[in-house]
């Protein structure tokens, strides 16, 4: 093959922000000539070794307290969060990451010294992984607000230094401004604070269905002073597809639990004196998903050392494995396979202690190993390679189980990573067991829908005791929303709590008293006037019925007992025990504040002169002048609409979907009067004569002096006055608001200046909202409470459920979070999918008191566990799997080494990984057929354009790859694949998102390469498919490789297709920065066939012509998917097709040549095109008419005039 070194050429499709390339060009080798990017191979040059040794580092430098993990908060605290990093201690070790000071380091090599050691290790990775990232994002933020010069991040989540905050590109958090208290919400488990926010106008264009912004379980970061001393933790539990929308277009609604209040400036249930809109800075860490951990840490911190299960192995890494405890007794199995419960064949008997016979099942040698591996040790460890098989053994040994042990057993639990690898694994469990329970709501597997826990719920009787739970929580919601309603709609104390607490003397009291009096007789008489007055003047209200008795003489009858259940004076709660006058008694000491009392409108602002005017003007125009204000009333009802439709969970277990809410804060809405009472007189007169204040409430201003009672010292004219020292006049004291004097020295508080009356009110005002809130924060945690006894009677009825079938299957997450009702089923058996994947805390965190058999089945030379914390993973190992742990220790396992589904082109590439063994072809592998089209079935075409930053974000970007990777695949569409056949993946979710604008750049009107799949690697674990396109994207000048240097990774990629597999990338980069990439490059160019190179060649189906294409314009001499000749191949009708050369078939092609066949009536060749059905003649012939002279008319009507010659007339005849 020629190598040219034009590969650095542009096709004039700069990248943004491009970075210059990586500038090292392939070598020439010395025995072939020929152009090679990898290394020679030489002593300096290491071959690849997967996942190096641990070599023998220090676990701690000091003594620790194992047990001190049990006494730590699982929800970071203020001190956690705003802790100073220490100097890392851990100078002696080589580490490319350096290690987190006082945090464990796994035990990968050798075991533990204790239970307790194990369990705290485990505990404290996952706490840091999950603090860490919080504390970094109010580090970060705390900069962001008071940049320095230079900022060093000890540990950020990659483990290397930041540069300062202020860079919108190194961020480690998202922000939300304007935070303000809108309701309490009542939900399933908690009460809930709705919350609203407004996102930063240059982050305003947010996606949110599909962003990770505020996602169900992130913890979020509440403070009012910039985090520097306030800090309140809290849990998103609502968030929804798109946030419900606020008050105004800029605003948004989440539902959060409290997680962590601060004492000193507690969150509290708004402020409803409305002294000041309390609001709050709100962030998250851009890294990190808080309900991960949370379960996982609990159940680690209650599980204690002597109800560990599997301790010799876990802890002591034992190489004793034994048979399960169960299994003791049952020595002989039957492995046949069976489905619904019949035998499918003879059966086939074994002793699971002896040497097996030898059966013909569809296993080969190693798959029968991993078989009797799972069936006789109480830890089963089985490694499966790529295309191994590893899942139908796994499935398989199941079903034996299931057959072997009816129900003395119990249900066997599947745990796996993801909910996808979930449904996967239960829909194979499907097929021979239809037992099952899926635990979970996420599930989008049509089959398994009628097995969800829900929905088996609904199947069962109700549980006993539940009703009486409800009740009781629907009280104590009672309580809270009336302690709310007291909290905002009295803003004035009563003379008996000033009595309680002691506010003032008895004489004090007493003149307080008699002003209320006074005021009440004055209403009295003026109330009585009014309704004389509105007994001739005013009509009756509507909500109450006409009548010919004034209203003095309706009372008396009403007092007569005139008051039949029904009447629509009534209250709307329909009370047959009213009696009294409704209208609340006259608070004396709202007389004594009167002046200072004012109205605050359904938006929470204060009604001022200029909403009177307004109103008089509404009411002049009847409503015709403000259209706009109408209209936004309609808006509210829409935004309550949303409300009810946007905010919807899973049902609770009363099948509820909505929650009820009480709104706080600025938000809150006065409580609607019962019925349509009339406002009383003094009600009106404290309102200054406005109408309909039905709406608003009450609130004390305390910054209001009242103008009536103006010190004497501010009447007096400031300016100077020469003829001062001529009048004889004594000087003015001013009169002093000093509340203590006023309290000891005058006994009438009536005389006291309306300061100092706020002032006294505002400290009993403060201390009974104290007391309210007291209140509340109790009825609060009882709500909480019998939400967990609701919960817990729920967790026995879904026991029985669980016990009841063969198969539970959980997500990794939901075991931890559903431990209780795990330890409720007790099961015996637990089976572990992808366990090379899962956190060991992951794990331990599932397991119960209840297991005699563990079932771990993974490859550890894959993907490997993910954590938020670069720096524990690479400096404390914890990204090393209990998988891989066990494996590294000696604990026995087995290994699949037949591969059913790379071609061995493809298998090829992963051979330095799976080296010792080599992994082994099936036959079945053969016999795939070549990939049309293209002349390799597997190429690396290899390039030097650079890659780019994806703006705001850590991630990277290939523009010259995402544009090769989509012509491609419109090319591979042409050829017959349909898009399900093909799918694109990369390592960087920014190229993720530039190939998938690049296949919608390639949409045509007969293929639409936009349905191609486009994952990431992590994400396609476990899947495979026909043909994959693999996008590595690092090409720089700096020589950063990134995610391509990790081998697991590396691993998945190559491992994903079955019949063609090109991948796209800088050869020359990454043989330089990696040994593996080396090695796989080096195999690749000592291949017989061409498989490396700047130009890929495609091979034209009809002519075996080949094309190069080396940049995404090379497609356009190929525009159908052949070679740049003339089709020319015959058609159906003979003719010869002239489109350019393509691959499809002729039966889609339409020959545009003239028709060459003849009308059968005629003879004539017909006119039309050859695609066209043949018409009637239209060939114009000359026909004699019986008088003589000719016509010329088309071949179809001449022929009609001869069989009928009464329907053409001569035209020389009738002129004539």
């Amino acid at each position: 093959m020629e190598w040219r070194v034009d590969m650095q050429e542009d096709w004039n499709m700069a990248p943004v922000q491009q970075i210059q390339p990586w500038s090292l060009s392939a070598h020439i080798d010395e025995h072939t000539g020929e152009p090679r990017f990898s290394k020679e191979h030489s002593d300096n040059i290491r071959t690849f070794k997967l996942n190096a040794d641990v070599g023998n580092q220090r676990y701690f430098t000091e003594q620790v307290d194992y047990s001190s993990f049990r006494d730590r908060s699982v929800v970071p605290t203020q001190e956690d969060i705003l802790e100073e990093p220490e100097e890392t201690t851990y100078q002696d070790e080589p580490q490319r990451y350096g290690q987190v000071p006082n945090v464990p380091i796994n035990r990968v090599r050798g075991p533990y010294d204790s239970p307790e050691q194990y369990l705290y290790t485990q505990f404290e990775l996952m706490r840091n992984d999950a603090l860490i990232p919080l504390r970094n994002a109010v580090r970060s933020y705390r900069e962001s607000c008071h940049p320095v010069e230079e900022v060093d991040f000890f540990a950020d989540n990659m483990g290397t230094p930041r540069a300062p905050a202020t860079s919108q590109s190194f961020r480690l958090f998202r922000k939300y401004e304007h935070v303000r208290l809108n309701a309490l919400v009542f939900g399933t488990r908690h009460v809930l604070y709705r919350i609203s926010f407004r996102l930063p106008h240059e982050e305003n264009n947010v996606k949110w269905p599909s962003s990770k912004r505020l996602i169900e379980g992130t913890l979020v970061m509440l403070s009012k002073d910039d985090f520097q001393t306030d800090i309140k933790i809290a849990t998103v539990v609502e968030r929804g597809e798109i946030p419900m929308r606020g008050s105004n277009r800029f605003e948004y609604m989440i539902d959060i639990k409290l997680e962590r209040d601060n004492e000193r400036l507690p969150l509290g249930y708004g402020d409803p004196l409305i002294r000041d809109q309390e609001k709050y800075t709100m962030i998250e860490a851009v890294d990190g998903y808080f309900e991960a951990y949370r379960h996982i840490l609990s159940v680690i911190q209650r599980t204690q050392p002597s109800d560990l299960p599997f301790s010799p192995q876990l802890v002591d890494v034992s190489p004793d494995v034994r048979l399960p405890h169960y299994a003791a007794m049952k020595r002989n199995y039957d492995i046949a396979e069976y489905r619904d419960g019949r035998c499918q064949g003879q059966s086939k008997p074994i002793d699971i202690t002896s040497p097996w016979p030898v059966y013909n099942i569809g296993m080969d040698k190693t798959q029968m190993d991993a078989l009797k591996t799972i069936l006789s040790n109480n830890v089963s460890i089985v490694q499966g390679p790529p295309g191994t098989g590893k899942t139908f053994v796994g499935t398989y040994a199941m079903n034996v189980l299931l057959n072997n042990f009816p129900g003395s057993i119990g249900p066997i639990v599947c745990i796996c990573q993801t909910n996808h690898a979930l449904d996967q694994f239960l829909e194979h469990i499907l097929k021979f067991n239809d037992q099952i329970v899926r635990v979970g709501g996420r599930s989008k597997s049509e089959e398994l829908k009628e097995y969800l826990l829900y929905e088996l719920r609904k199947q069962g009787e109700g549980a006993k005791g539940v009703s009486r739970l409800y009740r009781k929580r629907d009280e104590l919601e009672k309580k809270i929303r009336d302690t709310i309603i007291q909290l905002y709609e009295e803003p004035c104390v009563t003379l008996e709590y000033i009595r309680s607490v002691k506010g003032l003397s008895p004489r004090q009291l007493d003149s307080i008293k008699r002003l209320g009096e006074r005021e009440a007789k004055q209403v009295e008489k003026a109330n009585i006037a009014s309704e004389e007055y509105a007994w001739f003047s005013s009509p009756a209200p509507a909500s109450v019925p006409a009548t010919s008795l004034p209203p003095r003489k309706q009372q008396q009858k009403k007092k007569r007992g005139d008051n039949r259940a029904g009447s629509k004076d009534e209250w709307s709660s329909g009370n047959p025990n009213l009696e009294e006058d409704t209208e609340d008694k006259l608070n004396p000491v709202e007389v004594w504040l009167k002046d200072a009392i004012e109205y605050i409108n359904s938006n929470g602002s204060l009604y001022t002169a200029a909403d009177e005017l307004r109103d008089k003007l509404l009411e002049q125009e009847q409503g015709l002048f403000f259209e706009e204000d109408e209209q936004d009333d309609l808006i509210d009802e829409d935004e309550l609409q949303e409300i009810t439709l946007n905010f919807e969970e899973p049902p609770d277990l009363r099948g509820n979907r909505q929650k009820s809410f009480i709104n706080i804060g600025y938000a809150y809405k006065k409580k609607q009067s019962q019925g349509n009472r009339q406002l009383s007189f003094y009600e009106q007169m404290m309102a200054d004569g406005r109408k309909d204040i039905g709406n608003e409430r009450k609130v004390i201003n305390y910054n209001k002096i009242n103008p009536a009672r103006k010190p004497v010292a501010l009447e007096i004219d400031d300016e100077f006055n020469f003829f001062d020292d001529l009048i004889d006049q004594p000087s003015p004291e001013p009169t002093h608001y000093v509340m203590e004097r006023w309290m000891r020295e005058e006994e009438d508080a009536t005389l006291w200046p309306l300061p100092v009356r706020l002032e006294a009110h505002k400290r009993w005002a403060e201390q009974r909202n104290r007391d309210l809130s007291a209140v509340l924060r109790g009825l609060v945690a009882q709500y909480d409470a019998v939400s967990q006894d609701i919960r817990k009677v729920f967790v026995q009825k879904d026991a029985k459920i669980c016990r009841e079938n063969r198969v539970v299957g959980l997500t990794s997450t939901a075991a931890a979070k559903y431990h209780d009702l795990l330890v409720e089923i007790r099961p015996r058996i637990m089976v572990v999918e992808e366990a090379a994947e899962m956190l060991e805390a992951h794990i331990v965190s599932a397991l119960t008191q209840s297991l005699q058999h563990l079932v771990l089945i993974g490859d550890h030379q894959q993907l490997r566990p993910s954590t938020a914390v670069h720096a524990l993973a690479e400096a404390h190992y914890m990204n090393v799997s209990l998988f891989e742990r066990l494996v590294m220790n000696n604990v026995p396992f087995t290994r699949l080494s037949h591969q059913r589904r790379m071609r061995p082109d493809i298998r090829m590439l992963i051979d330095p990984i799976y080296s010792d063994p080599p992994l082994q072809d099936h036959p079945d592998v053969y016999k795939y057929p070549p990939v049309l089209g293209v002349a390799q079935p597997v190429f690396f075409l290899s390039h030097n354009e650079a890659e780019s930053n994806v703006a705001d974000t850590a991630s990277k970007c290939n523009e010259h790859e995402a544009k090769m990777a989509a012509k491609l695949s419109l090319y591979l569409l042409l050829q017959g694949y349909q898009p399900s056949d093909i799918t694109i993946i990369t390592m960087y979710a920014g190229q993720r998102g530039m190939i998938k604008r690049a296949l919608r750049d390639e949409r045509r009107a007969d293929y639409d390469p936009a349905e191609i799949r486009v994952s990431s690697v992590d994400g396609y674990q476990g899947e495979e498919n026909k043909i994959i396109i693999l996008s590595l994207v690092r090409s720089n000048a700096a020589g950063q490789i990134g995610f391509l240097k990790v081998a697991n990774r590396v691993c998945v990629s190559l491992s994903r297709a079955k019949h063609g597999m090109y991948i796209l990338g800088n050869a020359g980069l990454l043989c330089e920065k990696s040994d593996l990439w080396n090695e796989i490059v080096s195999n690749l160019e000592d291949h017989t066939h061409d498989r490396i190179g700047p130009r890929l060649a495609l091979q034209c189906q009809r002519h075996n012509v080949v094309t190069e294409v080396q940049w995404p314009v090379d497609f356009a001499t190929i525009p159908e998917g052949g070679c740049t000749r003339t089709c020319g191949e015959q058609l159906s009708c003979g003719h010869y097709c002239e489109l350019p050369c393509h691959p499809y078939s002729h039966d889609e092609v339409k020959c545009r040549q003239p028709c060459s066949r003849r009308v059968e009536s005629c003879g004539h060749l017909c006119s039309r095109r050859c695609w066209e059905s043949c018409a009637p003649c239209t060939v114009l012939v000359k026909h004699k008419l019986p008088c003589g002279h000719f016509v010329q008319e088309d071949c179809t009507r001449v022929r009609r005039a001869i069989a009928n010659p009464a329907i053409i007339q001569c035209m020389i005849c009738l002129r004539k």
